[in-house]
């Protein structure tokens, strides 16, 4: 086991070592790339100079670099007023990940700061001033959140400054002599020490610089307006874009209302469908239970002045499956062979109404035979206690009480019938002929 341990530890030594020096042949190759597009050729670059392939940057000490001490990577690229006339590829520089210095200052430099400059992520000093270097600034600039001081002064950058508000220890910006455009940069003024974008296009007014900067710093921007540089802002219209911004701003604020409200009214609406719903069903069962309908015509003679109702009714019922619930006829002569079908289409007179329903005169037979009927309604009384009644009723024999001939009864539903008395009741012997609403009479019936 020890011998095999032995055997595989220098292969292990030898791929670290190999890993390791791969990743400093990819850096190296990078930074002889950088340079070989900065020099262009005009530049005698001797054995001196390092910056090729068979030397080391840190342990040759290439012209302009610095290392970190312990880890040997690069730590700062210097190359100031060498008369460097080629082109800028910022990428090969950032390909060295420990790079926090990159310094061009005073050369003759052309290109342009690429978007690849986000990837110097260490990078904390940044000074291409006093070159040739044209376009606009990458967007990139913003993950620089290491950067302190960025110096681009007396180049050719043209267009709008991007958001670099967000590196927050930014304590230098130099951008005179440029033609930039658009408002000044949104910078934090409070922690700026050196701060200079004179002699460019900048328009607008001045913000609140925290009394820490003067007018020199803002000079040669004609567009420029404030009270730093005693020209008062006109005021301007909002621009479209923030026109645009505020629609639909305002858009998604009255949408939000809308749907709110349409919220709030679905529930009301199934509040009050949840409240109604049982109601119905409860209305339902009952329609299934018993289906009525009842006509009702009335009729005054001009000849009397008391009122006479006619009415017509038909009660269909349909109990635990049974149509037409059995009309029980009981021991009376009259209603011998008397059937509840006979009841519905015989023609029905209404003769008063009591305070436990209503009171008709039914003619079978065509009129051959005339009964009574009593519906009564709002008696709380089941139908079984209905019935046992009923029948107690039927045993009296007595001449002051008239004889039932049958009866229905369902749960929405209670029917009395008796023979008809054509000389009317007691009631109407002393109250008159007239229709009695809403009281006690003796078409109630009498438990």
């Amino acid at each position: 086991m020890n011998r095999v341990s032995v055997r595989i530890l220098p292969v292990l030594i030898f791929l670290l070592f190999h890993v390791s020096k791969s990743e400093d042949e990819e850096v190296k190759r990078s930074l002889v790339g950088f340079m070989d597009k900065l020099a262009a050729g005009n530049v005698g670059r001797d054995q001196s100079w390092g910056w090729n392939m068979s030397s080391d940057p840190c342990n040759d000490k290439w012209i302009g670099v610095s290392c970190h001490t312990l880890s040997k990577s690069v730590k700062k690229v210097v190359l100031d007023e060498l008369n460097l006339t080629g082109v800028l590829d910022i990428g090969f520089a950032c390909k060295a990940s420990s790079l926090s210095v990159l310094s061009l200052h005073s050369n003759n430099v052309v290109g342009s700061i690429s978007e690849e400059i986000g990837n110097c992520k260490h990078l904390t000093h940044l000074y291409v001033s006093g070159n040739q270097i044209s376009g606009h600034l990458p967007e990139s600039l913003k993950q620089l959140s290491n950067l302190k001081r960025f110096d681009i002064s007396n180049n050719n950058f043209s267009g709008e400054v991007p958001d670099i508000s967000q590196i927050s220890g930014l304590i230098t910006f130099f951008a005179q002599n440029n033609q930039l455009t658009g408002e000044v940069p949104n910078l934090d003024f409070s922690h700026l020490l050196q701060l200079n974008i004179s002699n460019n296009n900048f328009s607008g007014p001045i913000p609140d610089v925290k009394g820490r900067f003067s007018a020199d710093s803002f000079s040669g921007n004609p567009g420029l307006c404030g009270e730093l540089v005693s020209k008062p802002c006109p005021p301007t219209p909002p621009s479209k874009r923030k026109s645009n911004h505020s629609s639909i701003k305002r858009f998604f604020i009255y949408s939000g209302y809308a749907v709110l409200g349409l919220i709030v009214v679905l529930f009301v609406a199934f509040k009050l469908v949840s409240k109604m719903k049982p109601k119905d069903d409860k209305e339902a069962v009952e329609t299934n239970t018993s289906r009525r309908s009842y006509k009702t015509s009335t009729t005054t003679s001009n000849e009397s002045k008391t009122a006479e109702n006619k009415s017509e009714y038909s009660i269909s019922s349909v109990e635990s499956g049974v149509a037409l619930s059995s009309l029980v006829v009981l021991t009376s002569p009259t209603g011998q062979g008397l059937r509840f079908e006979d009841l519905l289409r015989a023609p029905a007179e209404l003769l008063g109404k009591g305070k436990h329903g209503s009171l008709y005169k039914v003619m079978l037979d065509n009129g051959v035979t005339t009964l009574a009927v009593k519906r009564i309604k709002d008696w709380s009384v089941d139908s079984e206690e209905f019935k046992r009644r009923m029948k107690r009723l039927d045993q009296t024999r007595h001449p002051s009480v008239l004889p039932s001939v049958a009866f229905y009864c369902s749960q929405q539903e209670k029917l009395l019938v008796y023979e008809y008395q054509p000389n009317g009741s007691l009631f109407r012997l002393l109250h008159g002929n007239f229709i009695v609403t809403n009281s006690t009479s003796d078409f109630d019936f009498i438990t």
